[in-house]
């Protein structure tokens, strides 16, 4: 073993580099372990070099197996890709697709509910929440609706022929024979009606003049008495003062001049009726045939007292047992003694009227009888707070004592052949 170390030693003596640069040497010993060391370095990379040869060749085909591997993982990786990104685009078509299909589902629904409310509306009854009970249930709903119009149609038919029929015995001309000709054969009678309604407006504005004189001549009656005031009774005569006018506007059609005529007539006929009800409840008349009036409606002395008072109806002085008679039809309403008044009755004429008689001798009435005009209902006498043989009357408006002379005055207009007599005693 010895040896082969020496043998190599001896291979590796000790040498001496000589150096010159110009006049000066250098000498540089290489012993032998420098040379031992430089030698084991030069075979450690020859030794190195080798195997990296070796290796690198060994790994390259390795290398090029994996890089064809890798290309191969490459391709698919972007194959895959590239499927994926048709697949998002394909799922994104869909997507838009189902959106719209959606948006379009959403507005049918919308028309929908827009149909469905509007049937309920027009049909004033629920419809199905499905649309498919919807349709057959509206297509009932719109058939009958369609036979309901027809029959309209057919009951208008009939109407406008009975309507011609109507106006053909008004004109005196033959009626049409189908709906078709209603309208011309109309056209062809018009002029006819319209002087007929022309000569019945000029005879209905003669008829007004009359109506409103007589009006007229009729309220001029309570003219004077508290039953003329408005306060009183509500009543106010529509024809004003100076009376009405023909003066038409001649603008207007001759069936406007027609109900214009017609309307003024229905109201003067309204005021007459107002005015024949406020006459019939007037009391008119004195309650005795014969009198003296002794005491005043108003402000006098107190007949007993002789101090101021007031007076609410009138004394008229007659002979004892005299009959004092209802001023105007009505209901007997008190009947018996009351107080100062003595033996005293009461009547209802109605339109908000009564009338009281007092200080009566005999009462020929009870509560409830229906009296009529002059009908008896006593006998003069000097009952209760009396000085004498008299009627104390009274004339009530609506619980109001008003001046019953005012109706005796006014009474003489409508009873001017009335002749005072004397009544029987009995």
């Amino acid at each position: 073993m010895q040896k082969p170390f020496e043998k190599l030693i001896a291979l590796f003596p000790e040498r001496s580099l000589v150096i010159r640069s110009g006049s000066d040497t250098r000498y540089i010993v290489l012993k032998t372990w420098h040379q031992l060391m430089a030698a084991c370095i030069a075979g450690l990379f020859f030794i190195w070099s080798t195997a990296a040869s070796v290796g690198f060749s060994w790994n390259y085909d390795a290398r090029l197996v994996v890089e064809a591997e890798l290309a191969k993982t490459v391709a698919t990786n972007q194959a895959f890709i590239a499927q994926l990104e048709n697949d998002q685009k394909n799922a994104y078509e869909l997507r838009q697709a189902f959106n719209n299909e959606v948006q379009k589902n959403e507005e049918w629904v919308s028309r929908f509910e827009s149909i469905r409310n509007v049937s309920d509306e027009v049909l004033k009854r629920s419809s199905p929440e499905n649309i498919t009970a919807f349709i057959p249930w509206f297509e009932d709903e719109l058939d009958t609706r369609i036979r309901s119009v027809e029959q309209s149609n057919a009951d208008l038919t009939e109407l406008v022929m009975d309507m011609s029929g109507s106006v053909a015995e008004i004109s005196g001309r033959e009626a049409p024979q189908a709906v078709d000709d209603v309208g011309s054969w109309l056209s062809s009678v018009a002029d006819d009606l319209a002087n007929a309604y022309e000569t019945q407006s000029v005879a209905m504005e003669i008829l007004h003049d009359t109506m409103t004189l007589t009006l007229a001549r009729g309220f001029a009656t309570l003219d004077g008495t508290p039953l003329a005031d408005p306060e009183f009774v509500g009543f106010l005569p529509s024809f004003g003062t100076g009376g009405p006018s023909r003066e038409i506007d001649g603008s207007k059609h001759v069936f406007e001049k027609f109900r214009d005529r017609s309307d003024r007539l229905m109201a003067l006929s309204q005021d007459w009726q107002a005015l024949n009800t406020m006459l019939e409840c007037a009391p008119l008349t004195p309650p005795v045939d014969y009198y003296n009036l002794t005491s005043a409606y108003g402000k006098r002395k107190d007949p007993f007292t002789r101090k101021p008072d007031w007076h609410e109806g009138v004394d008229l002085g007659a002979w004892p047992g005299t009959r004092v008679r209802a001023t105007a039809p009505g209901v007997v309403t008190f009947a018996g003694r009351k107080g100062g008044y003595g033996k005293f009755v009461v009547v209802d004429h109605g339109c908000g009227i009564e009338t009281a008689y007092g200080h009566l001798k005999k009462i020929y009435v009870k509560k409830g009888d229906n009296l009529n005009h002059r009908d008896a209902l006593g006998e003069v006498g000097s009952t209760g707070r009396s000085t004498g043989p008299h009627v104390h009357y009274e004339v009530r408006i609506k619980g109001k004592p008003v001046d019953p002379y005012q109706f005796i005055e006014a009474g003489r207009y409508v009873f001017k052949d009335q002749k005072l007599t004397v009544a029987d005693a009995k």
